[in-house]
């Protein structure tokens, strides 16, 4: 073999440190060519500015080539420092592409092997190793736990939001309700759960896996040992194995949450600093699309503010792909959710894919009936390769999953993102349910949203279709409260979206469906009009940069600090640092509820008389949170002096037009469906009771006592209601528990109220009571033709607003609006019931 080296003029091979030379040195495929614009010049600042910082973000349009640019990066590290360098993607399925990449680059690589070994090449610092997140992260990670770690030099993370989740799912514990520490676990707290709402502790007796309750933090704390006991007697099942030997020290810095077929144990603080291999590593990079909310890898991966305001982009490109956002809803009232659903869920001959993201599985039953293939968590990439090799006649459905799913070209024309994103995580539901008007949840709602919306274009000349179905999530999108928390570059898209509603409703005829109106805007797109080509760049050519949120970045590294200083058990600091920012950031009444939460969980550690006193501001500050050991008295309401007309002239008084009246009638009406979760529900039937001129409440989720809905009219006439929305069509009979609760809430009035008039409904699929059941009180039954047809009339009277300036409609004409669609008070108590019948 001949020896080039020796004809060189020097002995030895330079190694290339710099990025873009490295990429010129590869041995690539043919296929490749020069690096992309934005590639080039991230690389050229990365390697002048960054090269040594400790914390990089990397954001760019989706199918730009961030891979590229990280294995480029590592390959850089390598040369400079032959220390480890670690590419992380977020799940396994993942891992395969990037080593395609780095195999079609030149780029050296390796992976961990069926031995479940590392690499000497990657141990050594000679070639990069490709995994996924959950080989890291976890509490039995080959890389180490603790202080006994696997060093790393440089590590990145791709696509970094999805890795967040992944870690934060490593901390976890999730017990089902099949496994014997569930009951032992709900057995050791039933008399706290129960304080916290005897209706909701029964519900998930009865297996509802909607309703959630968190075991208060006084009694976890108290009890922590016998929860190590119990957990510790199960540490080898595979619920418990992976997080144990990362939790099994600091049980007391967990929340626990319980619904009706699970328990979740996670720590309020991710403690990333327990895997060396990523918090002690000398450069930590994180891949990121622009769409994306950076906010969260202040705490969530203990990233510096700084690194997130700014992070290295291309400010020359503000946009990428192609979206045409159609909302059927605003276009004609009459496209709702069924009508799309309909249209697009049964399998036709096609060219290109089309998949809906749908937020439950619920949800895709009727896509299921339909025809549509709905992917199981078992078989969802098996499902997605096969739609990428052309098998697109039917529908692919996707349930609540977000990230990690790429769909490009025609393997999706036509992307269907069908009602709001669900929270797998029992921790993020609690807090959604706490907190929902505060700008952290909704910003982790747009976040989802936008996961979704990007997983159809992948590349800056591809384009999509993107229908946005169901009531609630065309509402957050069009509501100026809530659509601030997306990007600049999905703001616009859904501008141009109403824009687009706004003249498709100047195109329908009277001899045509208004449904024809969306096909043939489909059909514009799919088929390259130039018109909506040049329009779609000229408005979006006019996104400006975004405001930084300072704001939001603050609130987050002080809620980091705390959380710290009380995992380091310093709870005077913690509870200084949470004061700090009550006083000085938060002016929203339910965040200062969820934070002085906080303050009294770290207070308990040092005083429990003074922690005790801060729950109570808390939960009087908001009643979804933690109701305190004692003092909280039940206020009975009365209407004193109001006028029912005014009342709901008021409550439309909130809308500033008729369209946005009707998104927010539609949304409540849609959450009034059987199927729906009962805190949906619940809340949608509050809301009526406010619309139609009612002081509405919810005692059981206020108070942890009483009905789920109580409304007071007119000569205080009462109505309460008992919900169970979430029963099955199929449920022939009320049965003895239900009674039994229906029973004790009659009881729970008769000793508030005494023995004056109330209408007791019980909100249920079936009039027959069971055998075995009775009422004490006088009961009656709104079953789903009553419930459709209280419905149909709020919505008929809302209509009646559409010719009218809505905010100075008279007082006669609403209340001939009112008795013309029988929603008087004596309709409402006599309309909508009927008497159940008892079985012998």
């Amino acid at each position: 073999m001949i020896d080039f080296k020796k004809k060189l003029k020097k002995g030895d091979i330079d190694r290339k440190t710099n990025p873009v030379e490295i990429y010129d040195t590869l041995d690539r495929r043919s296929i490749t060519g020069p690096l992309r614009p934005a590639q080039k010049s991230i690389l050229e600042v990365w390697f002048a500015k960054n090269v040594n910082s400790r914390d990089v973000i990397i954001k760019l349009h989706t199918g730009e080539g961030k891979t590229l640019i990280g294995l480029l990066i590592l390959q850089s590290k390598l040369n400079i420092e032959g220390k480890p360098c670690l590419f992380v993607c977020p799940n396994k399925y993942l891992v395969d592409q990037v080593c395609l990449d780095a195999k079609k680059f030149g780029i050296p690589y390796c992976t961990i092997q069926p031995d479940n070994q590392i690499p000497n090449d990657f141990l050594e610092g000679k070639k990069i190793l490709i995994t996924h997140i959950q080989k890291v992260f976890n509490g039995k990670s080959i890389f180490g736990v603790g202080n006994t770690f696997t060093e790393v030099g440089t590590i990145i993370l791709d696509d970094s939001h999805a890795c967040i989740d992944a870690i934060r799912n490593s901390f976890s514990i999730k017990i089902s309700k099949g496994h014997d520490l569930y009951n032992e676990i709900k057995t050791l707290f039933e008399d706290e759960l129960k304080n916290q709402g005897e209706g909701s502790f029964l519900d998930i007796e009865t297996g509802n896996y909607n309703t959630l309750l968190m075991i208060p933090y006084w009694s976890w704390i108290e009890k922590k040992s016998k929860v190590v006991e119990l957990l510790s007697a199960h540490k080898e099942d595979s619920e418990i194995l992976f997080a144990w030997p990362i939790l099994k020290d600091c049980i007391e810095h967990c929340q626990a949450i319980i619904t009706g077929n699970e328990i979740e144990i996670a720590p309020y603080h991710v403690p990333v600093r327990s895997f060396g291999s990523f918090y002690k590593s000398a450069q930590r990079v994180l891949m990121s699309a622009t769409t994306q909310d950076d906010s969260f890898f202040i705490k969530g991966l203990g990233f510096s503010i700084d690194s997130v305001k700014n992070p290295l982009a291309f400010s020359e490109q503000k946009w990428s792909g192609e979206k045409m956002i159609l909302l059927p809803s605003l276009i004609d009232e009459e496209i709702d959710r069924e009508l799309v659903v309909t249209r697009f869920a049964a399998p036709f001959d096609r060219a290109y894919g089309i998949v809906s993201l749908v937020s439950s599985f619920r949800k895709a039953e009727v896509y299921d009936r339909l025809g549509s293939i709905v992917a199981k968590p078992e078989n969802i990439f098996e499902k997605i390769i096969k739609l990428k090799k052309g098998s697109v006649k039917e529908t692919l459905v996707i349930v609540n999953r977000y990230d990690g799913i790429d769909l490009p070209d025609e393997s999706c024309r036509i992307l269907i993102i069908d009602s709001m994103p669900y929270f797998n995580s029992l921790a993020d539901r609690y807090e959604e349910q706490c907190r929902s008007t505060g700008d952290i949840i909704n910003i982790k709602i747009a976040q989802k949203i936008e996961q979704g919306l990007g997983r159809s274009v992948r590349g800056e000349k591809d384009y999509t279709v993107i229908l946005l179905i169901g009531t609630d999530l065309v509402k957050f999108v069009k509501s100026v409260r809530t659509n601030k928390y997306f990007s600049e570059q999905t703001k616009m898209q859904i501008q141009i979206g109403l824009e687009i509603a706004e003249m498709a409703k100047e195109e329908i005829e009277d001899d045509k469906s208004s449904f024809s109106v969306v096909t043939s805007l489909i059909k514009q797109s799919l088929q390259r009009d130039e018109g909506w080509k040049e329009f779609y760049k000229e408005e979006m050519d006019k996104i400006r940069e975004s405001e930084t949120k300072n704001g939001i970045y603050n609130i987050l590294q002080i809620e980091k600090e705390a959380e710290e200083a009380s995992f380091k058990e310093d709870f005077e600091t913690a509870c200084t640092r949470i004061q700090f920012l009550i006083d000085n950031h938060i002016s929203d009444e339910n965040e200062k509820g969820w934070y002085l939460q906080l303050l009294g969980r770290y207070k308990y550690q040092i005083s429990k008389t003074e922690s005790n006193k801060i729950q109570k501001i808390a939960f009087q500050s908001n009643l979804q949170l933690l109701k305190p050991k004692d003092g909280i008295s039940y206020k009975r309401i009365e209407y004193i002096n109001e006028n029912r007309i005014k009342r709901i002239k008021d409550w439309i008084a909130k809308h500033k037009s008729y369209d946005q009246l009707m998104i927010t009638v539609d949304s409540i009406l849609d959450d009034l469906s059987f199927g729906e979760e009962a805190e949906k529900f619940e809340s949608a039937l509050c809301e009526v009771g406010n619309l139609l001129g009612f002081i509405s409440q919810r005692p059981d989720k206020e108070f942890r006592k009483g009905p789920d809905n109580l409304w007071c009219g007119v000569d205080n006439k009462y109505i309460f209601f008992e919900c169970k929305s979430e029963v099955v069509d199929s449920r022939e009979e009320v049965n003895k528990n239900e009674a039994a609760q229906m029973n004790s809430h009659c009881g729970w009035f008769s000793s508030v109220y005494g023995d004056i008039p109330v209408k007791r409904i019980l909100i249920i699929p079936t009039k027959t009571v069971s055998y075995y059941a009775d009422f004490t009180h006088d009961v009656q039954i709104m079953r789903k033709g009553k419930l459709k047809q209280l419905k149909t009339n709020l919505k008929s009277f809302i209509k009646e607003f559409k010719s009218y300036n809505i905010n100075e409609i008279s007082d006669e004409r609403l209340q001939l609006f009112l008795t013309t669609h029988k929603l008087s008070v004596e309709d409402l108590e006599t309309d909508y019931s009927e008497r159940y019948y008892k079985k012998n």
